[in-house]
């Protein structure tokens, strides 16, 4: 391999792999997949497992603020066991474009859950990656954390 091939292919190398480093968020995708998020909020309401299957990638994974971790098909078997949201409400979201196929969101969750009407309150932060499938944006990983309480002054 003469020098110059070698230097060629090292900085060819170098480029495919610093790249995404410096890639810019993509507002297009981050609008989309916000309103994808709003809408699986919504999908847990009304309790549509269509609607979830659809936005959840089939390796999803999501680690609850327990620290309990649940695949796709466990997350949607709850509401098949009687898991019920009459609140979910996402805000302060900020997207990130980590690559052209990632969109990563972070923000707060207040919510209201439960099985049998024994409802739970809950504030939350969440952070989600969502990723460009044929079809539109899915979920493959959620994880959740417990919001530190507001302080009064």
């Amino acid at each position: 391999m003469t020098c110059s091939r070698f230097v060629s292919l090292t900085a060819l190398l170098g480029a495919v792999l610093i790249a995404p480093l410096f890639a810019k968020d993509n507002p297009a995708d981050i609008a989309a997949v916000i309103a994808a998020e709003k809408a699986r909020g919504a999908a847990l309401v009304s309790a549509d497992l269509k609607a979830l299957d659809r936005l959840m990638a089939d390796d999803c994974r999501y680690t609850h603020s327990s620290g309990k971790v649940e695949s796709k098909k466990d997350h949607i078997d709850t509401f098949v066991q009687g898991l019920r949201y009459e609140r979910f409400d996402t805000t302060g979201i900020h997207g990130h474009s980590a690559s052209a196929e990632v969109v990563v969101l972070n923000g707060r969750i207040d919510q209201r859950k439960g099985v049998g009407g024994k409802m739970t309150d809950l504030k939350l932060l969440f952070q989600s990656v969502w990723r460009r499938e044929a079809g539109g944006w899915r979920l493959v990983s959620l994880q959740t954390a417990t919001a530190p309480a507001e302080k009064k002054s």
